[in-house]
């Protein structure tokens, strides 16, 4: 159970990750673009700060998320192994 909880919050983690990287940037009533794909040209000054924060939470969700998806497999494997190696 511990397992399938972990995986699902870690799974909810990395979409919340790339929702939030995909989704359009706005600072000053200009358009940004995302963090996968900002703007072309010249972007304005507000956008760098939007843009690298909005980057830093992209990587705080998908690096917790792997953690915890990563977590639940371990979690899991020692599990069965634990079961198959008891008499």
């Amino acid at each position: 159970m511990l397992s399938k909880v972990l995986g699902a919050v870690g799974a909810v983690l990395l979409i919340v990750g790339v929702v939030l990287a995909v989704r359009p940037v706005h600072a000053g009533g200009d358009g940004c673009g995302s963090v996968f794909q900002p703007d072309k040209g010249i972007t304005p000054m507000q956008c760098d700060a939007r843009l690298s924060s909005r980057g830093t939470l992209v990587t705080g969700f998908g690096a917790g998320g792997v953690a915890l998806v990563v977590t639940a497999i371990t979690v899991a494997a020692v599990r069965d192994r634990r079961t198959r190696v008891s008499p």
